[in-house]
């Protein structure tokens, strides 16, 4: 089974030509692979000296005595691949030089054989002169028969008469030829030529005696250094293949695996290469039917490649193998083995299933991405309209997350978010999918929904589940949802159209006041795209200088001056017009704009009221609204003392009004950035008092200098009892608490003298003046020093 591979390395290095012969298939082959030119009589390589028993019997005899051996006749090739009968001296190659005294040693010790053919008739045919008419036969053994001739270089003539006959018998190294002689011619000298002939063969023999010892000198010289070359290529290899990480094998079909390197035994965890290799080969596989595969592939395809293969070691734990081999046949093309070799890439497969998920998954939270959500969505919406069913997309958003960063920083706000995840992912089924976008925005594919109610009944349950109280470290925070629903196919039947359908609702549930959901309808589009409009003017606003700032005055009752100015933002847009604050200020806070636009607005108040100290007017206090989401950023406070210092103003004529709602969100927060605006000398006013959470108690933990009834209360305080009694009740308490009380939206005579009666300290609204101008609030003051005309006839009641 070895002398077809053995063919293929020798034609590597002899050329195509090399071959057996004689042809046949014999159990053991002794093939000449290197031919000494200047030994004559030598044959081709590829001769093989064992085509019959007595060759081996020769080279076995060479090797166990370590002295040449002539071989029984063989057919002995020459140079040109013609057939000779002849024989074949032989003499042994032992690795070592000193005697061996056994036949032990001797065998152990072998390399190998040098030899030379001997042609018998082209041997005698130079030996023997032509002229002399000497008949000349050969025979193998002392007995000369048919069977053993070897040599007859003229066929005799049996009608030629023989004058004279001889014999001489020839012996070497225990080998016996008979060499018979016949005088073809009478009178001739028999005897003398006999004997010279004789003579002659033997001097030949011994010659080429004396030669294959010299070969064999060359020979062992030769073994050696192609031995030394042999086991630097094999020290090369093997420091190669057991020092690279992937695993190097070969295995047959029949008997396993036959050849394993070290990384394969280490990478299947076993001790030796011998226990790897006794091991059964369908153990070493996670799924053994894997292994049926590939070698169906290598018996149809001959090879295969990067095959992923999951595979188990000794232990019994798992890895990943990449899987490349290729099927070596024989000369008749029978399979003998496979070579393969196998690259663990179970550190790839963990880096491939890490990016994953990190491209699919969110890292926060652990839900699926928008990447991911798509994927779904749209796989969803595939099932739903093969089988006629209807699914909702659910956009749920975090009312006023951003504050929460603002005010407890983003480590608390993103456990708030997977607390959030986790609540959202126990409220839906689990064919539904929940996914994280961005922020604080969370969609849901809710699949099978029979109708809208049942949409509508998810929604609600995810309000009052998600939504709520949430304990963040030390902190306890009140959470709302607002919630945009689109159905399908009602409201859309692609991915895209859905998700923008389902978002635009839920913008509309934060318009109707948040903490609620919506379904979507087709007048919402109209909206957004308004809203849209709106957004992209307004981030343009500030370049183009399209703010403007108007002055409401808040007058003193008890004396009817002007006892301070409230800074009212104003848009006049090139491509809207004027707008509304009710309409783009919400859109300021949602998208971020407020912080720039609420920085412009103390700003230009501050300088307003500096420029008209400087005109020589009465000094009076400017309020400024300030947002929640200016409120709760940590620089606020150092920004309001840098516009101060700014505009040279003194920090007792600034006033900012905070809604009740902002104060109440956080009190540890909350009383560190009213400490740092008490610190720097500016009033706090609490504007639209009532309207939030009705606790009392920041009043008395917080320095407030002035309280603002909402004008939802002073509106009907002339025809409601309870909004009058409403009034009574805050005045009292401020009086109480030294907090001066303002009345806003007095409009009418009626809710004047109300409010003077009940000894309101000041009031604000369209009866006295409509937000002015600067330079039109200018000339207000400088009537009567900022006395107001209409309000001198209560000065005096009021006293009283």
């Amino acid at each position: 089974t070895a002398l077809p591979a053995f063919l293929r390395e020798t034609r590597a290095d002899h050329g195509s030509g090399f071959t057996l012969h004689p042809a046949g298939v014999r159990d053991f082959y002794c093939l000449m692979t290197y031919n000494e030119p200047e030994t004559p009589g030598t044959g081709g390589l590829g001769f093989d000296a064992c085509e019959t028993p007595y060759g081996l019997q020769a080279l076995m005899r060479a090797r166990d005595s370590g002295t040449p051996t002539l071989s029984s006749p063989v057919h002995v090739p020459d140079a040109n691949g013609v057939e000779h009968i002849g024989v074949v001296l032989v003499a042994p190659v032992y690795r070592k030089h000193r005697p061996l005294a056994t036949q032990a040693a001797r065998r152990a010790a072998l390399d190998g054989w040098v030899g030379a053919t001997l042609p018998a008739d082209l041997i005698m045919a130079g030996v023997v002169p032509r002229q002399a008419r000497l008949g000349l036969q050969v025979y193998d053994g002392l007995t000369a028969t048919p069977d053993s001739l070897l040599f007859s270089p003229v066929k005799p003539d049996p009608n030629t008469p023989r004058t004279d006959q001889r014999e001489i018998l020839l012996s070497v190294d225990g080998r016996s030829w008979t060499l018979q002689f016949t005088n073809l011619e009478p009178e001739s000298h028999t005897p003398y030529t006999v004997a010279a002939v004789g003579l002659l063969i033997t001097v030949l023999i011994a010659l080429m005696i004396v030669n294959l010892g010299r070969t064999r000198h060359r020979a062992v010289i030769l073994a050696r250094r192609m031995t030394e070359e042999l086991h630097d290529q094999q020290k090369l290899l093997s420091s190669i293949t057991n020092n690279i990480s992937d695993g190097i094998y070969r295995s047959s079909l029949e008997s396993g695996l036959v050849y394993v390197n070290e990384a394969l035994v280490r990478m299947f965890g076993y001790a030796t290469a011998e226990e790897l290799m006794s091991t059964s080969g369908p153990i070493l596989y996670v799924n053994p039917r894997r292994r049926e595969e590939l070698q169906s592939l290598l018996q149809d395809y001959s090879e295969y490649h990067d095959q992923e293969v999951e595979y188990q070691r000794k232990d019994g734990s798992r890895f990943f193998g990449l899987n490349s081999a290729i099927a070596v046949y024989d000369d008749d093309g029978k399979l003998l083995y496979f070579d393969g070799v196998i690259s663990d890439i179970t550190e790839r497969k963990r880096v491939e299933r890490q990016m994953y998920q990190l491209a699919h998954y969110d890292a926060l939270t652990g839900l699926p991405n928008r990447s991911l959500l798509r994927d779904r969505l749209a796989q969803a919406i595939a099932d739903a309209g093969r089988r006629a069913e209807r699914l909702a997309v659910v956009f749920v958003d975090l009312d006023r997350f951003k504050n929460v960063n603002d005010s407890l920083g983003h480590e608390n706000g993103d456990h708030l978010l997977k607390v959030v995840a986790r609540r959202l992912t126990d409220c839906v089924r689990l064919n539904d999918s929940v996914s994280r976008q961005s922020g604080d925005e969370f969609i849901l594919i809710l699949r099978d929904i029979a109708d809208a109610a049942s949409a509508s009944n998810i929604a609600a349950k995810i309000l009052e589940s998600v939504g709520g109280l949430y304990t963040i470290g030390t902190h306890e925070l009140h959470v709302t949802l607002s919630i945009g629903v689109s159905l399908f196919p009602d409201d859309g039947v692609e991915v895209e159209e859905l998700i923008r359908n389902a978002d635009t609702a839920m913008y509309q549930a934060k318009e109707n006041g948040r903490a609620n959901f919506q379904f979507f309808t087709p007048e919402m589009t109209q909206r957004t795209h308004a809203r849209l409009s709106l957004e992209n003017e307004l981030r343009h606003a500030l370049e183009r200088n399209e703010f403007s700032l108007t002055y409401q005055p808040q007058i003193n009752l008890h004396n009817g001056r002007i006892a301070c100015a409230e800074a009212l933002l104003r848009w006049n847009s090139q491509s809207l017009g004027r707008v509304a604050p009710a309409q783009f200020i919400p859109v300021a806070e949602q998208n971020g704009l407020i912080v720039p636009i609420g920085e412009w607005v103390l700003r230009s108040a501050c300088r307003q009221l500096r420029d008209w100290q400087q005109q020589g007017l009465t000094p009076i206090p400017m309020a400024v609204n300030l947002s929640p989401i200016q409120f709760l950023r940590n620089d606020m406070a150092g920004t309001i003392a840098a516009i101060l210092d700014e505009t040279g103003l003194d920090p007792a004529l600034l006033e900012l009004e905070l809604t009740e709602n902002v104060i109440m969100q956080d009190t540890r927060e909350t009383s560190m950035m009213m400490r740092r605006l008490n610190h720097l000398g500016v009033g706090i006013s609490i504007d639209d008092f009532g309207t939030g959470y009705s606790s009392l108690s920041y009043l008395k933990r917080f320095h407030i200098d002035k309280i603002k009834i909402d004008q939802s209360f002073v509106r009907d305080i002339t025809t409601d009892p309870d909004d009058a009694a409403i009034i009574n009740a805050v005045i009292g308490l401020g009086r109480s608490l030294n907090v001066k009380v303002v009345a806003e939206g007095a409009e009418t005579a009626e809710q004047l003298e109300f409010l003077r009666r009940c000894h309101c300290d000041l009031i604000q609204g369209y009866h006295f003046s409509k937000p002015l101008p600067a330079d039109e609030f200018a000339q207000l003051l400088r009537k009567g020093q900022g006395r107001m005309p209409d309000a001198a006839s209560y000065q005096l009641e009021a006293d009283a």
